[in-house]
């Protein structure tokens, strides 16, 4: 089954208003606050060789919170084992995009795609968070593959890919990621079993892996905040530099 759903937040009169919500199939959108929308699964899936497309666009000046209701479980198809869910977000000038939903688990037996495509325009801003828990508990795990392209007016600023046969070794069941721009100068951090990475054109990677999710969302978050506390330390040291001459 092929689905597609598309979000579109504006700004109107200093508030964030969802505009349209359209389309269904694997998911509907459910306004659950002033600039929030929660993602709720309506069928079963993503099934093997299913594909669902979730749209969404952060028009200038609003602000939207994206989460889900809950996890996201990819089981294989009758037929076929593979599966994909394709993200496509755009946040305009002066708009924000905060997007952190649910693990998505991949059973045993399903091999699942991601694909996160993010474009920026101007001032725009973004923070995308990703979970996936390879099988259900007593089960083995599933095959999955995670592709992120991040751009800003055009311009390339992130591509990055990560597979589960790659990445889950050694009891690995987890893979998280986060993607956060809009951050000037921040460090390389590690915390645990996650790392931060700069991006050269401003903001962070961090990636986090382990055999148990909540240690492993602790480990991507706090890797995130030493980073974010670097950048803001070296804003403030530029400012009292200044001040100071």
């Amino acid at each position: 089954m092929d689905s597609r759903i598309e979000i579109v937040a504006i700004h109107r009169r200093g508030r964030t208003v969802i505009e349209s919500v359209r389309g269904g199939g694997h998911f509907a959108a459910r306004q659950t606050g002033e600039g929030e929308i929660h993602l709720v699964g309506i069928a079963a899936g993503p099934l093997g060789g299913d594909h669902a497309v979730i749209d969404v666009h952060v028009r200038a000046g609003a602000r939207l919170a994206v989460r889900s209701a809950g996890a996201t479980i990819i089981q294989p198809g009758r037929l076929r084992p593979d599966s994909v869910i394709e993200l496509n977000l755009w946040v305009d000038d002066d708009a924000q995009l905060d997007l952190a939903t649910e693990p998505t688990v991949v059973c045993h037996g399903a091999r699942h795609e991601n694909r996160t495509t993010l474009a920026l325009s101007g001032s725009g801003q973004a923070r995308v968070v990703e979970q996936v828990l390879l099988g259900r508990a007593y089960e083995g795990p599933g095959e999955w593959s995670g592709r992120t392209v991040l751009t800003r007016d055009g311009e390339p600023l992130l591509r990055h890919t990560l597979r589960s046969a790659v990445v889950a070794v050694g009891g690995t069941r987890v893979i998280s990621t986060l993607v956060r721009t809009g951050l000037e100068k921040p460090e390389p951090a590690t915390h645990g079993d996650a790392v931060a990475l700069p991006l050269a054109g401003g903001g962070l990677l961090a990636t986090a892996t382990g055999s148990d999710l909540l240690p492993v969302q602790v480990d991507l978050l706090a890797a995130e905040a030493i980073s974010c506390r670097a950048a803001t330390a070296d804003v403030a040291a530029a400012a009292s530099s200044g001040s100071g001459s």
